[in-house]
């Protein structure tokens, strides 16, 4: 019971991502759910997100981050024009917090 709860917490906060990215005139792409396979995409990101001037790649987290995902996400390396995000919901504030490469390192260096 738990697991779905988090589960449905988790897709709740990846549709909020996916409709501001649409609101914001990205092409969003979020893939298919398989049954008893991982679907985020190269096992990091759960978002693709494409304007003209770039292409974002977003795992999408509720209230905590996990250092094991991010760690990997930001060890990438970075072609121009590309950005991985990290977007962390907070429900009670019903906001997201974004982080990118160089946001991240910081607020972990403090």
């Amino acid at each position: 019971m738990k697991l779905r709860k988090k589960r449905q917490k988790g897709q709740r906060a990846e549709k909020l991502a996916f409709d501001l990215l649409k609101k914001k005139k990205y092409l969003v792409w979020k893939p298919a759910r398989v049954k008893f396979h991982s679907q985020d995409i190269l096992g990091l990101f759960d978002l693709i997100a494409l304007n003209k001037k770039e292409l974002k790649l977003i795992q999408v987290q509720t209230k905590r981050k996990r250092p094991y995902k991010t760690s990997k996400i930001f060890k990438l390396p970075k072609p121009k024009k590309i950005s991985y995000e990290l977007w962390v919901y907070y429900p009670q504030e019903g906001k997201f917090e974004i982080f990118d490469n160089l946001s991240y390192n910081n607020k972990t260096s403090r």
